[in-house]
């Protein structure tokens, strides 16, 4: 008990002045005795915490448990000593190792997660180990194939913290971004095809080449306008009336729109309308379009 003088009473004296001998447990274990025999110890509460604590627990001078603190974040986390021995998990370490967080504690990395001897984590975690240096990557995840994770290892007194939560989605997000850039410039390039990103509240957000040439307008004078005013008057209802379905969660949409000119013609397109969906739902719709002639004919899915 931190090397602290300890006391001994009676249980009869501490059931008789348990305020007083509750102040001295406050500064030094109280030992209590029964028929002259050590029965139990009345200790602080803080000093209990550190006894009953998790392994490698680090408690702040303040008394916030920074352990506790560990449990809740939403990240991975590990704290080894310079063999890369587990001394601490936090419970979404183990989820994300599929195993309890019990079960890592006291052993070496490599031992009791056999996927991570030779990938990346184990190299970024070595490096922080042999070179003291902290190291950040997004890397493969020795846990699931296809998976990826953000890792952070660091030392910390004489300890090495290894840090990481699972970003497969946000990967995924980015190279499906980068599929739609690639596909928007291919569309640019064939010069044919016509795409037209629009709001919720349907005005023009973007625009490609072909839809510019087609009405004969640059995108600086088309952003913020209502894509259905452009369209041929009597067309223009049909027009919102299939918008208004998309944007309401309905079918996508195609038809044969007629779209008004800057010179005043009709440049006939075969419209499709999709709705545009974000990460917190409707952002809008996505109107491709190919030019035709007056007289072709497009039906509604």
């Amino acid at each position: 008990m931190n090397d602290i003088a300890s006391v001994t009473a009676t249980a009869a004296e501490v059931v008789r002045s348990f305020s007083h001998w509750r102040d001295v447990a406050t500064k030094k274990p109280v030992f209590i005795t029964n028929h002259g025999r050590e029965t139990h110890v009345l200790v602080d509460i803080a000093e209990y915490r550190e006894m009953t604590g998790p392994k490698g627990a680090v408690s702040l001078s303040n008394g916030n448990d920074l352990v506790g603190l560990a449990e809740w974040i939403d990240e991975a986390l590990m704290i080894c000593d310079t063999d890369l021995r587990i001394e601490y998990a936090n419970r979404v370490a183990g989820a994300v190792c599929r195993k309890q967080a019990g079960e890592l504690v006291g052993r070496l990395l490599v031992d009791v997660l056999p996927s991570v001897s030779g990938s990346l984590m184990e190299v970024h975690a070595r490096r922080t180990v042999v070179g003291g240096e902290p190291s950040a990557a997004d890397i493969p995840s020795p846990f699931s194939d296809g998976a990826w994770l953000r890792f952070q290892s660091f030392p910390l007194g004489n300890c090495n913290v290894l840090m990481f939560r699972d970003i497969t989605e946000d990967v995924q997000r980015h190279r499906l971004a980068d599929v739609k850039a690639s596909i928007l410039e291919a569309m640019s390039v064939h010069g044919e095809v016509g795409y037209v990103r629009i709001s919720l509240r349907g005005t023009i957000e973007r625009i490609d080449e072909p839809f510019g040439r087609m009405v004969e307008l640059e995108e600086s004078r088309l952003i913020g306008i209502s894509l259905a005013d452009l369209v041929a008057r009597e067309q223009r209802a049909s027009f919102r009336e299939s918008l208004e379905k998309v944007m309401q969660g309905g079918p996508p949409q195609r038809l044969r729109v007629g779209f008004l000119s800057n010179s005043g013609a009709v440049a006939y397109a075969k419209v499709s309308i999709v709705q545009l969906h974000g990460a917190y739902g409707a952002e809008g719709a996505v109107v491709m379009l190919t030019r035709c002639h007056e007289d072709d004919d497009a039906t509604e899915f």
